[in-house]
């Protein structure tokens, strides 16, 4: 985990600690959720080392991401808006990652079983998920800059 994790914060991704095998905040190892998340190596090195079972998370805004993330138990079907970006397979669907820039901002959800993740974190691969799978990825490219029609669709 805590080399995954490094080479999220070498990308300029802010990288947080979760509980091990769930979506939560490690809050033994950071107070203050994803508003404490970091590039800084020496930090998330800590973290890893204290904890090495802990998840990993992201945290969207302030890495410049937004991140649609489709649960099938939900409802959520990937639509051809998505394209091919940085994409994950997770406990139950997928995370399609996108740049965004910080005058962004966007809507809690694109429509039913999709959420959109911008304010607020991500588990990330090889994160486990609750359920007992790992995190994927599935598509490792640089995430694409959101397009103008995805974007319209997830504006507030």
């Amino acid at each position: 985990m805590k080399e995954s994790a490094l080479e999220y914060a070498q990308k300029g991704w802010a990288v947080m600690p979760l509980k091990a095998k769930k979506k939560d905040p490690h809050f033994d190892l950071i107070k203050n959720a994803y508003l404490g998340a970091t590039t800084d190596e020496a930090l998330i090195e800590f973290w890893f080392d204290v904890d090495p079972t802990a998840n990993i998370g992201i945290a969207c805004s302030s890495s410049n991401l937004v991140v649609f993330d489709v649960d099938f138990r939900n409802g959520g079907e990937v639509i051809e808006q998505f394209g091919q970006t940085y994409t994950v397979k997770t406990g139950d669907g997928f995370h399609f990652y996108y740049q965004t820039t910080s005058d962004m901002s966007f809507k809690g959800s694109l429509e039913t079983g999709i959420d959109i993740k911008h304010k607020g974190y991500v588990a990330a691969a090889p994160s486990i998920h609750p359920n007992g799978k790992i995190y994927t990825v599935i598509d490792d490219i640089k995430p694409v800059m959101i397009s103008t029609d995805l974007l319209e669709m997830a504006s507030k």
